[in-house]
């Protein structure tokens, strides 16, 4: 079978291919530091996984309610009640396939040919990809360190086109940049006085540094938010999520899960009624997420890499390799072969500076970022 047009305009997912060859490499024999990939290397709570082994038990094992487990419903609705002060109706909650389960709804629902997504650029790669797969027009904005890596209103308004549906990350991936409230609430306004919607995707809410994360639902019943499990509990592999969207949007949402996905995975949903509650487990990620923060970026920066804002939320640093004169695609391919360590190139973030940047995941060991960075000193020094 040929591939179709649309299928040849989406990208490799760089980072993916790296990890794919790092293990290789692992296999052979080496030891490689990895600090590419965004996968929390904590275990799930031990209480999540018990409340997944009581489902099973108990034989859940069978087809939920297509917008969600009811209860679970309630609860994601509760957990906005308790920790924004923000009511949310639970009819207003779809528990999804992951959060790529949800933007793929969302994009079958919003958005098709002559529509427009509008995306910060570098951002996460996937959300271009899931407006291809609609056929919807893909608009990048650049954004940079002059901005502090975020979509200003001004932008917003200088589009001549309507921003039929603006997706951000709060915090972001790849800069780990943060929207303050003032801030998210410009944005805001500019986009919903064009006739547009917005999206945030606030999987990382729960990994912030040195402020307090407020919920975009604060601002309008009419933002659509998008959240999960799979980073603050380190529950990756299980595959939930959940958006919370405007009322005259689930019904439209629903038919289209019903045929894509059925439902959430079971035994998943019954591990997340568990999940929500385990605060403390996510407050000692958290603490340690923290502390990997305040020694990468310093040691980033004594190493020559261009770290000009601190990442507010998330696991990540972007970093700039200017001084070395050197495409990122090169400088990843030939750390990983040089110096064992795996990176993820700009590239896959967007086209803005994907050239001149890299991303490094905080995801992993102190000790195994401190060997990383002594590793990428050694080969800096030989260029």
């Amino acid at each position: 079978m040929k591939p179709t047009a649309r299928s040849k305009r989406i990208n490799p997912f760089y980072v993916m291919e790296l990890l794919e060859q790092a293990r290789d490499m692992e296999r052979s024999g080496r030891s490689v530091v990895h600090m590419e990939i965004g996968e929390p290397d904590f275990p799930t709570p031990k209480r999540v996984k018990d409340a997944a082994i009581r489902a099973i038990k108990q034989g859940r094992t069978f087809y939920t309610e297509s917008l969600g487990l009811p209860e679970l419903r309630e609860k994601i609705a509760q957990h906005y009640r308790k920790l924004h002060g923000v009511r949310v109706s639970p009819e207003r909650v779809v528990v999804t396939n992951g959060t790529s389960g949800a933007f793929l709804l969302l994009a079958s629902v919003l958005l098709s040919r002559r529509r427009n997504l509008v995306l910060p650029d570098p951002g996460y790669p996937c959300y271009k990809n899931f407006g291809m797969l609609a056929d919807a027009t893909i608009r990048p904005l650049h954004v940079s360190v002059d901005s502090r890596f975020e979509i200003t209103p001004k932008v917003i308004d200088r589009l001549s086109v309507v921003p039929h549906v603006l997706l951000i990350a709060n915090p972001s991936n790849p800069t780990g940049s943060l929207y303050a409230d003032e801030s998210l609430a410009r944005l805001w306004d500019a986009v919903s006085w064009k006739g547009g919607l917005m999206v945030v995707d606030e999987i990382y809410s729960g990994l912030v540094y040195d402020r307090t994360f407020r919920t975009a639902l604060s601002l309008s019943d009419e933002i659509i938010v998008v959240n999960g499990l799979s980073k603050t509990h380190a529950m990756t592999g299980w595959r939930l999520g959940w958006m919370v969207v405007p009322q005259a949007l689930v019904r439209p949402i629903q038919k289209v899960a019903q045929n894509v996905f059925i439902s959430a995975p079971t035994i998943a949903q019954y591990a997340a009624l568990e999940a929500i509650d385990a605060s403390q487990a996510v407050e000692e990620m958290r603490q340690t997420y923290l502390k990997r923060r305040n020694y990468l970026v310093p040691a980033l920066r004594r190493l020559g890499f261009s770290v000009p804002i601190m990442p507010r939320g998330a696991f990540y640093v972007y970093a700039g390799i200017e001084r070395w004169r050197m495409d990122s695609m090169e400088f990843v391919q030939r750390a990983l072969k040089d110096a064992l360590v795996a990176i993820t190139p700009g590239y896959d973030f967007g086209a803005y500076l994907a050239d001149s940047h890299v991303r490094f995941s905080y995801a992993n060991d102190l000790d195994q970022l401190k060997e990383g960075c002594r590793r990428i000193g050694r080969w800096l020094r030989t260029l």
